[in-house]
């Protein structure tokens, strides 16, 4: 028998048979749960897979056909952009033409009128007259050459003496802005403020635009003293005359 110390605290001890086939089934048991755990995840994964599958196949489709479109709407984009271009450069060439042949037919008128008190002075009205102004351009860029006429109807063989000024009117800055022709020739030429001709005479010279200055229209604004006293306007359209 065991020693025991006196005064001590003793355990009960317990007897058990010894099973070894109870083991065996219990670590079969766990065994076939961790089993039949793994065939059900392998399962569950391979349908999720398979259906993942199949719609990436389908995603795959859709992006083919989305890019197809895109591809498509890109070209259209492109067609659409050239043909507005074209048309618009169409149209620019079509307004820039009627513009042209306003201006020719404003000259043209000009010249008839101008020629034909040229030839029957008696119907033109006696004392000065502003015949015309025209603007031609020169190889540089904002130079251009200019021509006022003035001539002296019903008056014989008198002279005409008297004083002209000549302004360029056009916008700078969206403001309307009135520049004297002087000083747009430079302080190197003078432009000639006074009339003293028998038949017509001739203003002209050559100007430079200054930059960010349109010009629409030349006034013309004249005084006669001899033969007799007559102050007279005039208003040009600014059309440059192709050489």
């Amino acid at each position: 028998m065991p020693r025991v110390v006196k005064g001590s605290k003793q355990q009960r001890m317990v007897v058990v048979p010894y099973r070894p086939s109870l083991r065996f089934g219990l670590l079969a048991g766990v065994l076939l749960v961790a089993a039949l755990g793994f065939m059900f995840g392998y399962f569950n994964a391979s349908r999720e897979f398979a259906r993942t599958s199949a719609d990436n196949e389908l995603l795959v489709v859709e992006v083919a056909d989305a890019r197809d479109e895109l591809m498509r709407l890109r070209s259209q984009v492109v067609i659409s952009g050239r043909t507005s271009i074209m048309d618009q450069h169409a149209n620019e060439e079509v307004q820039n033409t009627i513009n042209s042949l306003r201006q020719r037919v404003l000259q043209l008128e000009q010249d008839v009128m101008f020629y034909r008190q040229v030839m029957t002075p008696e119907l033109a009205e006696p004392g000065l007259i502003i015949a015309e102004f025209r603007v031609q351009p020169t190889e540089l860029p904002e130079r251009y050459r200019y021509r006022a006429v003035f001539r002296q109807a019903g008056a014989g063989d008198r002279e005409l003496k008297g004083k002209v000024q000549i302004d360029v009117v056009g916008i700078r800055e969206g403001e309307k802005v009135l520049l004297p022709l002087q000083e747009l020739v430079g302080a190197a030429e003078a432009v000639t403020t006074i009339l003293n001709f028998r038949y017509f005479q001739n203003v002209e010279g050559e100007l430079v635009l200054p930059a960010g200055f349109t010009p629409t229209q030349v006034e013309i604004r004249a005084q006669s003293t001899e033969p007799q006293e007559r102050s007279l306007e005039k208003l040009f359209n600014w059309a440059i005359e192709e050489v």
